[in-house]
């Protein structure tokens, strides 16, 4: 049986939202980003109302996104790498458009704007709920949002399996 996954949380963490914050907050060690929980994770403002067909659609985004670079990387025998290498190519590319319908579905997810400056937005919010947290006011933080009642609609076991010891 596969690892369950909860696909809103990560599907969070695969956007370019949460890229661009964790490009901006985390360390570095040798010119090599570093990706540590003190510095991104926990201080990432997670998205705090987001309906349940918002919640949805980033979590489809995700999974379609996770689908199509699995199979990408078996036809063609490729890394993760390989596959991202891909974007540096001009044109049109359906990685970009999957991760882009991602990045929509979260920018949604948070109310963000389409044209809005995500650091500028993330960092409000995060100040936003750092008052609030400080206040005695419940904040949402990572995992599913209370308009999720129903988590089994959320939980996949498509994750990367961990690997086996022998």
């Amino acid at each position: 049986m596969g690892v369950i996954f909860r696909k809103l949380e990560c599907s969070i963490l695969q956007s370019g939202i949460h890229w661009a914050w964790f490009v901006s907050r985390c360390s570095t060690l040798k010119g090599d980003f570093r990706y540590t929980s003190d510095t991104v994770f926990d201080t990432f403002p997670w998205p705090q109302a987001p309906t349940l067909a918002e919640a949805k659609k980033v979590a489809a985004a995700a999974v379609e996104l996770r689908a199509f670079r699995r199979k990408v990387m078996a036809d063609n025998n490729w890394s993760l790498r390989d596959l991202y290498r891909t974007l540096d190519v001009p044109g049109l590319n359906p990685l970009r458009d999957l991760h882009s319908e991602l990045d929509d579905a979260v920018r949604a997810a948070y109310g963000m704007k389409a044209k809005a400056d995500v650091l500028a937005f993330l960092l409000e919010l995060n100040h936003l709920l750092a008052a609030a947290e400080k206040a005695g006011t419940p904040i949402v933080g990572p995992g599913l949002p209370p308009c999720v009642k129903d988590a089994a609609d959320f939980i996949t076991t498509d994750c990367v399996p961990a690997p086996t010891l022998e």
